[in-house]
């Protein structure tokens, strides 16, 4: 049995707690925000690739898919439904193994399938076969890192191929909270039935300032739920 040894440190924080400054601010992007969007194909990309990579090779191979560009489409939205005049189109970059022994792995195929289950499971009124163009760009990985993930079979303890490292924190703090929570809330599978006007694409600021929390809440309203200005007006009041 391999012994895996985390090099994880733990310290307090020197300085004043940030519930004990005058002011606060803390943005949340929910997942249907161009930023998130691009997160979470990047994820999803990188999760097919590993499964595929085991299911054919029986270990993972080099990759890198966090380079997503997502660039906004054009549309002409009206009550009852609008129109989409310009596709969104979305960039696929980074590096993937393609060639083993000779044989041709499909990383475009596995990754645009990945990127629109992603987007069809997390944006549910986005037609993504008509109104989205995914380009896949990824290329072959470097023979030097290529090497270093071939090593695995030889020796079962994965080596570096980069240096990198994380930082964290906790406890959130009250106004993190909040947003946090507010944001969950409206795209929670509970209220979307309620609203289904409400679309995935929200952002929540909290602004603290002393003891008072004030939120400031951006929400895509889907045209094809609303049918008049007095129902979108409803849908407002059922955010807030």
């Amino acid at each position: 049995m391999v012994k895996k040894n985390r090099n994880i440190i733990v310290e307090e924080l020197v300085r004043t707690p940030v519930e004990m400054q005058k002011v606060e601010l803390v943005e949340r992007k929910g997942v249907g925000h161009p930023d998130s969007i691009a997160d979470g194909i990047a994820e999803a990309i990188s999760r097919a690739l590993s499964r595929e990579y085991i299911r054919r090779y029986g270990i993972i191979l080099h990759h890198n898919t966090d380079q997503v560009e997502v660039v906004g489409g054009r549309a002409y939205p009206r009550f009852g439904g609008g129109e989409v005049i310009k596709p969104i189109y979305i960039l696929l970059s980074g590096r993937a193994v393609e060639f083993v022994d000779r044989e041709m792995f499909p990383v475009h195929e596995v990754a645009i399938k990945a990127a629109k289950d992603y987007l069809k499971k997390t944006v549910k009124h986005l037609d993504v076969n008509n109104y989205v163009v995914i380009d896949s760009r990824i290329g072959q990985g470097s023979v030097d890192l290529v090497g270093v993930f071939n090593k695995v079979k030889e020796n079962p303890i994965p080596l570096s191929n980069d240096t990198s490292f994380g930082v964290g924190y906790a406890p959130l703090s009250e106004t993190e909270k909040i947003v946090l929570e507010t944001e969950r809330l409206l795209n929670s599978e509970e209220f979307k039935k309620k609203w289904p006007a409400v679309g995935e694409d929200i952002k929540v600021m909290g602004l603290r300032k002393g003891e008072e929390i004030d939120l400031t809440i951006a929400a895509a309203i889907v045209d094809s739920e609303v049918q008049n200005p007095q129902e979108y007006m409803e849908v407002k009041e059922g955010i807030y």
